[in-house]
């Protein structure tokens, strides 16, 4: 993965994260959201955002 792939990447799943801090969502299951990919935090967020 190019060095800028991989930063766009993980200022995705931080706005994603803090979206579900926001919404009071730390963990998913028995993993903190950080241990997350980005693609499971995008769904988590959708199933809760739809709540």
């Amino acid at each position: 993965m190019s060095d800028q792939l991989y930063l766009e990447t993980e200022l995705q799943k931080t706005i994603v994260i803090n979206s579900l801090l926001d919404l009071g969502i730390y963990k998913k299951g028995n993993k903190h959201l950080y241990e997350l990919t980005l693609i499971e935090l995008e769904e988590h967020y959708d199933v809760k955002r739809h709540m």
